[in-house]
């Protein structure tokens, strides 16, 4: 099994380092990295941990101060022309993955990817819960200390992704699930979880409901209010824990693009299959069975109509 050594096989020590989480991160692409770059510091190599975009999670700010964990956005860093980028939880050429100097030395993800990565060192395990999981399982072959500053961290980005245990979970990501509990300091942990809303993403949740179009078990919520992608995702799960339906996606615009999430209970409709159907030629998108996001272009976007019939077909619904 791959794991921390081998991926140093494959480093410069001489050369910069840059561990990168996906643009306006998620719980758990930023445990990963936190986690990574401790690894990395054991065997004696130092990094920068950086993200695109902004933190726009309430909760992942607060986990980040709590934690202390110093991680950056990319714009508040300089990067060195010839780093060795460290990619995780996510996938190269990924429109949420902002591009920065350097070469993109390794990939660690559990997102079905486009195609194999072009790199030196790539990890992906795709029927993992979480990429926490698999950094998990790199402290474990290593036999490094987990810190309760990083169990933590593994245990948010663990939980966060896998809807606290309910979707996507495999043996792997029980046993972490076991160990991380032990060592984390999981109430403070599942505090910020819990309370990642505030009283002002009511009126998002009010124009969602509203909004809302349900043909059979599918679920189209078209929203205009500006939200996080982490209210998207709550909003996303509100609809799917209606018994009556099985394939959520919403709707939400930002700036010069809009934003996909989208959650499927059927096996037979996973989220990262049926995403890219629905975007060919218009947008992206990507992520696992039950859960995903994508974005298209103002430019290209089809109009709510338009994107609701491609979701259909790329259903079979037509």
């Amino acid at each position: 099994m791959k794991g921390i050594q081998e991926l140093i096989t494959h480093l410069d020590r001489e050369r910069e380092v840059v561990i990168q989480a996906h643009d306006f991160p998620d719980h758990d692409a930023v445990a990963s990295a936190y986690a990574l770059a401790s690894l990395l510091a054991n065997n004696g190599i130092a990094s920068i941990l950086c993200y695109g975009g902004e933190i726009q999670s309430n909760s992942l700010g607060e986990a980040i101060n709590l934690l202390q964990i110093p991680i950056t956005s990319s714009s508040n860093v300089k990067i060195s022309e010839n780093a060795q980028i460290l990619v995780v939880d996510g996938f190269l050429g990924n429109s949420n993955m902002a591009g920065l100097p350097g070469e993109i030395v390794g990939v660690i993800d559990h997102h079905s990817p486009p195609s194999e990565p072009d790199c030196k060192y790539w990890d992906i395990r795709e029927h993992y819960g979480s990429c926490s999981t698999i950094l998990y399982e790199y402290y474990k072959i290593s036999k490094c200390e987990l810190t309760r500053s990083i169990a933590t961290a593994l245990l948010m980005g663990l939980m966060m992704d896998t809807g606290f245990m309910t979707r996507g979970v495999s043996p792997v990501d029980l046993e972490a699930f076991s160990t991380l509990f032990g060592l984390a300091d999981w109430q403070s942990g599942a505090r910020l979880l819990r309370n990642s809303l505030s009283l002002n993403d009511l009126a998002v949740f009010r124009e969602a409901i509203n909004s809302c179009i349900v043909a059979d078990d599918f679920c189209f919520v078209p929203i205009q209010k500006e939200c996080s992608p982490e209210v998207m995702a709550l909003v996303a799960d509100f609809f799917l824990g209606m018994r009556e339906i099985h394939f959520v996606v919403v709707l939400e615009p930002e700036r010069d693009e809009y934003r996909l999430s989208v959650r499927s209970e059927d096996l037979f409709r996973p989220c990262d299959v049926i995403i890219r159907r629905a975007v060919e030629g218009i947008g992206a998108g990507g992520g696992h069975v039950h859960m995903g996001g994508g974005s298209i272009p103002r430019d290209l976007f089809p109009g709510e109509e338009g994107l609701r019939k491609r979701f259909m077909a790329a259903m079979g619904k037509e």
